[in-house]
This record gives structure tokens, C-alpha cells and sequence, in this order.
């Protein structure tokens, strides 16, 4: 009677949707990310590098599901005036949140932006992943450019984990 209810309580753990796939993912994602490269790509071909050829980012991932994120150009300076400290502001992205895994999605509710523009209908942040060995990929899918009114994009960020 105790090997059945034991082989019973197994298969209910191991039946359980999702549950060892979404650890398993989530033990892979955690950790200190470095921003390799971060090309966008327009709908019609045209690919920009919107933080330069060199990016700079780090991403943080926890194991109680925050997520932190920036991104600047590399060639960023001091700033001496207005308009340097705005163009500053221009060239990076910061936001945090909690995130989710769903299957090869991660989730991320953002509850500070650094324009708010992740504020409202774009509080929530939906990416695609990949992870091979030391290397993450996220990638927004087709998305509206907040850059080119009326296009699409997809932006492809591949990380390297630190360690």
C-alpha cells in the first residue's frame, strides 16, 4: 500500500504541467547577463543598431522572478548642458519588473521605466527566448516602432552570461 500511494504521489509530481519544464528554463535564465549585440530590424529590411555597434547592458535575473534591465550606446560622454543630458536620456533603456516563463516566453511586468514609456498599455513586456550554453537570445517579435510611426520591428538582443 505505501509503494502504491508513493508511485502515485510521483506520477502526480511528474504529470504536473509545465512544473519541471518552467524550473528547469527558469534555472537557466537566472544570473548577470552582458548586451552582445542589439540590431533591430524593420519590417522591409532595414536593420539599425539603435545603441551602436557596441552596446553596453546588463540584464539581472533572480530567482524570485525580478527582472532589471540597461542599455546605453557606448560612445556616451558627461553631459555639459541641456540638450547633452537629454541626448543622454536618448540613448539608453532601464526598466525592471517581475517576470513570467511561459514555453519560450518570458513575461515582464514593468514597474519602473526610465521614460515611462513601458508605463500603461505597455506595462507589460512580452520577449521570445533562446539560451545555448552562455548565451541568451530575446527577441521582441514584430512589434509597432515607437521610432517609425505606421512600421514594424523586431529587435534581436543577444546576452552573454557573466560570470
Amino acid at each position: 500500500m505505501v509503494r502504491f500511494f508513493v508511485l502515485a504521489l510521483t506520477v502526480c509530481f511528474y504529470l504536473q504541467p509545465g512544473f519541471s519544464f518552467a524550473q528547469d528554463v527558469a534555472k537557466q535564465l537566472v544570473g548577470t547577463w552582458k548586451l552582445i549585440s542589439s540590431p533591430t530590424k524593420f519590417e522591409g529590411g532595414d536593420t539599425i543598431e539603435a545603441f551602436g555597434p557596441n552596446p553596453k547592458g546588463r540584464l539581472v535575473l533572480t530567482s524570485d522572478g525580478h527582472w532589471i534591465v540597461v542599455i546605453t550606446r557606448a560612445d556616451r560622454g558627461p553631459a555639459k548642458n541641456s540638450d547633452e543630458k537629454a541626448a543622454l536620456l536618448d540613448s539608453m533603456l532601464a526598466y525592471s519588473g517581475k517576470y513570467t516563463i511561459d514555453g519560450d516566453r518570458i513575461i515582464n511586468r514593468v514597474d519602473i521605466s526610465h521614460t515611462e514609456i513601458f508605463t500603461g498599455a505597455l506595462q507589460t513586456q512580452t520577449r521570445f527566448f533562446s539560451v545555448e550554453g552562455d548565451k541568451l537570445v530575446l527577441r521582441t517579435g514584430l512589434i509597432a516602432s515607437a521610432f517609425r510611426p505606421g512600421q514594424k520591428l523586431e529587435s534581436i538582443l543577444t546576452w552573454e552570461r557573466e560570470r
